[in-house]
């Protein structure tokens, strides 16, 4: 099915014997903090790991409809994350993105949100969909966060897994609105088709987790385009590319 495949390129567990004990924590800002803490290993450790991602309608959960795979370096605000036909790459001065179809490299400033730091995508997510409830759990090696979200939002509910002694996140399960998936211009505001249902669940699982140096050749956007004058070009390798600017000011 090709209906979800931007979606899931845009948004950018074990199993224990032990009893749950759960607990409910109902300040966002304890909900936060909690965030911030599993957020500081993606921050304080260069990683790589591979991701993906599977796609169900809320009307019938077990039936994965969609499914992409991709993978992710991260060194601190230097990224790089491939999705299906498309790469991103970040270090401190350009974001190269490719769209290997369509041939395109398009350049812009790097961002305040790090495009591959899953934990970082979700907190500006929930800041901007509106907590109403949530509940932090232990179940042997696994601490689990439920967020629900309030009504009428692009969000109703969400689930992220990780492994208490490494603190890496190991999957995530959301439910949203199926037309913030949809190929079209609507966005959350477009009508999904009935067949689809009105809410999507997506899943992500996290793998194969590994450590950087942090200084891999990678990070380096000199691979993808260099300057002539005020006019950014594409290296030898990457010749069959048109380059689009998106920043006006970009240097």
């Amino acid at each position: 099915m090709k209906v979800l495949r931007t979606g899931l390129m845009i948004l950018c567990g074990a199993a224990v014997l032990h009893t749950a004990k759960a607990q409910e924590v109902n300040d966002t800002a304890k909900l936060f903090a909690e965030m911030k803490t599993l957020q500081g290993v993606y921050q304080q450790k260069a990683l790589s790991f591979d991701i993906r991602y599977t796609y169900a309608s809320e009307l019938h959960p077990e039936t994965v409809l969609d499914s992409l795979s991709g993978h992710a370096d991260i060194a601190g605000s230097n990224y790089y994350y491939q999705l299906a036909n498309t790469e991103m790459t970040a270090n401190d001065k350009y974001v190269v993105t490719l769209f290997k179809e369509d041939k395109i490299m398009y350049l812009s400033k790097p961002m305040a949100l790090n495009a591959a730091d899953p934990l970082e995508q979700m907190r500006v997510s929930m800041r901007t969909a509106g907590v109403n409830r949530c509940a932090v759990t232990e179940k042997g090696t696994v601490k689990s966060i439920r967020v629900g979200f309030r009504e009428g939002g692009p969000y109703k509910e969400l689930q992220m897994d990780f492994d208490k002694s490494s603190g890496y996140l190991l999957s995530m399960r959301y439910v949203l609105k199926t037309s913030m998936l949809m190929e079209s211009t609507g966005g959350a505001n477009a009508e999904a088709p009935e067949e689809y249902g009105e809410y999507a669940i997506v899943q992500s699982y996290y793998e194969n987790y590994k450590q950087l140096s942090g200084q891999e050749k990678e990070f380096d956007s000199a691979r993808f385009f260099y300057k002539e004058g005020d006019e950014f070009k594409p290296t030898a390798a990457y010749s069959e590319y048109k380059v689009f600017v998106g920043s006006p000011d970009l240097k």
